[in-house]
């Protein structure tokens, strides 16, 4: 189709590999190594697959690739988790380049990989969506003075040089985005081949996007404005919706407006609302549908006046009327023919009724014609990376060349104005040109230019594996991954796989919906089943990751469930939170979420895998007392000794002592194991083992780096503990009681200020007395001060016997729990765990609200297990 542009010697290296590594894709696919789904055929898996950079299913190349480098528990200083601002944009070329529902700008990972990895380490993303991970690995290679600067700040080098990256999705449309911003392509052959389609399109088509001026002057067609008609309610008339509900000398929608027939005030929300209007219309594919009727209505037009554009509209005449018609009697070879599962869709009620049940149902005649021919030529093309390119670029139209391209008569352009992340056909549509959609109007700013300079960034010898498949399933070795950046499926949030549909159904491969993590009614999936996905999904990016290394996870949902569920997950798969960072995405940056419980806003959680030696003595030891102090001496290793910000040292949450015991918790119930010591008794051993500093606990060897640090510091900036459960409210009395010891009448104001802005919570506060009584001596003057650890066993004695004996009440007893003891149920979990009374456990969750499990891992951490000891 194009000329055999003259290649480089590297070129024609990577070509040949690229020959050679489709074959035996092909071999094993055919020969059943590698299994395709049901439905799925060889010759479009192949046809999408880029070996052996990227394959359309689990790639075969990746495990000896991910091999060459070190591997296993390599000895290497610990960063600690990520605490710096961040910046990204979302103006880059990468990020532009194609249209995705969620991303993360690269910059931002790129700080992430320059602190947590070396050059040439390997980095997974498991839920690699549109591939910006791989972008951020190649951007390493080149030194970006303003985070040099950022690093030197806080006295650390970064050091420069590309990542390899390992890129994993179930969407075999998410993979192929991905190998389109991060896989190398020749960017002047593609812009010739690109023109060359867009001129052949003109050739074979052009006429369909041809019109004429009101003063009689040829014109090229940029879009045309169609019009949803309705019946009205009360006359049964037509409804033109452009001609009677838009208003153009404002551009916009009417809610109400009289019927053009009898004059009654309708609308679409009115009582009673307009009718939708069916009518029968033939595809070009030969299919004849029941659809909504949808009429042109207006001509957008441009015409070049010697060198000056004029542009233009116009109500269709006669001329216009007669091309759509001849449109009609075309065919559209290469077109889908790809059923939507409408009865599964989350938005499938938005288009059924409309009569959109299929992919090539989504297309205005001309559309279909257009980009039917515009992909088959690109599949034709002989050079593979050209092919790619092009089929990249025309998939760019796959939704803007679509019946969901809504008019929005005061944007700038109608380029791409579907609505992000749902199905919709709207009442007013702009079919766009394919050279508008595709090229632009200014052909120096278009898409087409865009993508030519994306390219032209693309490093040649970039060093990507693209898989596609389950994350619960990485065709990788044991630790053979240096850091994992994963940005998860959230919950409901998003319909991934539902808004797949549109491109995938022109490649013909389709996600495996079964084993996507989400929250789906529709497909019998609720938060449980998520859970049980993501907990199988980051076991196994455990499983690849080396011992000691690093894992951030990016969080953005609103659903305490959801949270619950994250944190289930990553502590059920042997993971440690080090830290929680709200990321500001109106600033651009983290900042420390001192409260449990941030789901409101987007997060960066950092966790590490524990080292081999700590996991393998707490397992051989049955999890007995001595080898929590080894779990907490590997943990405060990783927890940063000082983070200063402004000029002001700020304190570390983590190394709280409550924080600390809350971590202990987790990981021995997730383990399997009991935990070996009340929370009295751990905060005993804290202070005998380690080292307190300004209410935080340090190993040995690192109080004279945070003494240092601190001196250099006019002021300590201190935590606001804030009053949210019994857990929260202790640690409250413990650090206003630590300052000096104080009497009931003194500490009750302060104290019930607090608890004011609390709010309305099930997890019920004792009084404040009781908590005093329970947790803290009296002086002979009658202040309260914290006890003596080597005075207060008896102390805990009583206070676990008052817990238990509350706890048994709500064993007794079923129902709701609208208001209870947290500790209490913190306290009965851990007595039950240790008597493997697993039924007590469970039949108490129950009874508990959803919501309230997201404040407390520690007591989600014994329910999730115990359901797994009873076969739930």
């Amino acid at each position: 189709m194009t000329d055999q542009l003259f290649q480089t010697d590297d070129q024609t290296a990577r070509e040949l590999e690229g020959q050679a590594a489709l074959d035996q894709l092909r071999m094993e696919l055919e020969s059943g190594n590698i299994a395709l789904p049901p439905g799925q055929s060889i010759a479009s898996v192949l046809a999408m697959s880029s070996p052996p950079w990227h394959t359309a299913t689990v790639n075969p190349f990746m495990r000896d690739w991910s091999m060459a480098g070190p591997r296993g528990d390599v000895a290497r200083d610990d960063p600690g988790p990520y605490l710096d601002d961040v910046q990204g944009s979302k103006n880059t070329l990468q990020y532009k380049a194609h249209s995705y529902p969620t991303k993360v700008p690269p910059e931002v990972i790129v700080r992430l990989l320059l602190h947590y990895t070396k050059p040439g380490d390997v980095v997974l993303d498991g839920f690699a969506g549109s591939g910006m991970t791989g972008v951020a690995a190649q951007m390493c290679a080149t030194p970006d003075q303003s985070i040099g600067f950022e690093f030197a700040k806080h006295g650390r080098t970064a050091q420069w040089g590309a990542r390899r990256a390992v890129l994993n999705d179930l969407a075999p449309n998410a993979t192929f985005l991905a190998s389109g911003v991060t896989l190398p392509v020749d960017a002047e052959a593609f812009s010739s081949a690109s023109a060359a389609l867009l001129k052949r399109l003109d050739d074979e088509l052009g006429w369909m996007y041809r019109t004429t001026t009101p003063d009689g002057h040829a014109a090229l067609i940029d879009y045309t404005v169609w019009s949803e008609v309705f019946t009205c309610p009360h006359c049964g008339g037509a409804v033109v919706f452009y001609d009677t509900a838009f208003s153009a000398s404002t551009g916009k929608v009417r809610d109400v407006f009289p019927c053009p027939g009898c004059g009654a005030a309708v609308g679409k929300k009115s009582s009673p609302p307009l009718e939708r209007r069916k009518v029968p219309v033939r595809l070009l594919t030969g299919e004849v549908i029941e659809r909504v009727e949808l009429r042109p209505v207006r001509v957008h037009y441009r015409w070049r006046m010697g060198n000056v554009t004029v542009t233009g509209n116009k109500p269709l005449d006669d001329a216009d009327r007669a091309v759509l018609a001849r449109v009609a009697s075309l065919t559209a070879p290469g077109a889908p023919s790809a059923a939507l599962p409408i009865s599964a869709m989350v938005h499938g009620s938005r288009l059924a009724p409309k009569g959109f049940t299929a992919v090539q149902h989504l297309y205005a005649d001309r559309a279909l014609a257009s980009l039917s021919r515009l992909w088959t030529w690109a599949v034709e093309e002989p050079r593979l990376d050209i092919r790619r390119a092009l089929k990249f670029w025309v998939e760019q139209a796959f939704w803007g060349l679509s019946w969901m391209n809504r008019y929005k008569a005061t944007d700038h352009s109608q380029v791409n104005r579907a609505q992000s992340g749902v199905y919709y056909v709207s009442s007013l549509i702009s079919e766009c040109s394919p050279r508008y959609n595709l090229e632009g109007t200014e052909p120096k700013r278009g898409k087409r230019s865009t993508l030519v300079k994306l390219w032209q960034s693309v490093p040649p010898n970039a060093d990507i594996r693209i898989t596609t498949g389950d994350a619960s399933a990485l065709p990788l070795e044991d630790a053979s991954v240096d850091y994992a950046f994963v940005d998860p499926p959230f919950g409901e949030n998003i319909p991934y796989s539902d808004l797949a549909h549109v491109i995938e159904g022109w490649h013909g491969v389709l996600t495996q919906v079964e084993r996507e993590a989400i929250v789906d009614k529709a497909r019998g999936k609720s938060n449980r089943e998520y859970a049980d996905l993501m907990t199988a999904c980051f076991k196994e990016f455990s499983r690849v990751l080396k011992p000691g290394r690093w894992m951030t996870v990016e969080f953005s949902n609103s659903s305490n469930v959801v949270w619950a569920a994250l944190q289930e997950a990553l502590t059920a798969a042997g993971f440690v939170v080090a830290d929680t960072r709200v990321l500001d995405k109106t600033q651009d940056s983290y900042r420390q979420a001192t409260a449990v419980n941030a789901v409101k806003q987007d997060l960066m959680i950092s966790c590490y895998k524990p080292d081999a030696a700590t996991t393998a003595s707490i397992a051989a030891a049955g999890g007995a007392d001595p080898t929590v102090w080894a779990f907490v001496g590997e943990h405060l290793k990783h927890l940063p000794v000082v983070h200063d910000t402004a000029g002001v040292l700020l304190p570390v949450r983590e190394r709280h002592s409550d924080r600390i015991y809350h971590r202990v918790v987790s990981y021995y119930v997730s383990a399997g194991l009991p935990v070996p010591m009340t929370a009295s008794e751990f905060y005993r051993g804290l202070d005998a083992h380690y080292n307190e500093r300004d209410d935080m606990y340090f190993r040995p060897d690192q109080v004279e780096t945070y003494e240092r640090k601190k001196m250099t510091f006019k002021e300590l900036a201190s935590v606001q503990l804030f009053v949210t459960d019994e857990t929260s409210a202790v640690s409250w009395l413990r650090q206003q009681l630590k300052r000096k010891p104080q009497k009931h009448s003194q500490i009750q104001p302060d104290y019930l200020r607090e608890i004011s802005t609390s709010g309305d919570r099930p997890d019920q506060l004792p009084d404040l007395r009781e908590l005093l009584e329970q947790n803290f001596v009296q002086d002979s003057d009658g202040a309260w001060a914290v006890p003596d650890p080597r005075k207060s066993e008896h102390l805990d004695q009583l206070r676990q016997r008052d817990l238990l004996r509350t706890f048994d009440s709500y064993a007794s007893d079923t129902g709701p729990l609208h208001r209870f003891r947290g500790e209490a149920v913190l306290a009965g979990f851990r007595n039950a765990w240790a008597k493997s009374e697993y039924d007590t456990i469970v039949k108490v969750a129950k009874r508990l609200p959803p919501d309230y499990l997201v404040e407390m891992p520690a007591v989600l951490a014994y329910v999730r297990n115990a359901r797994s000891r009873l076969g739930q």
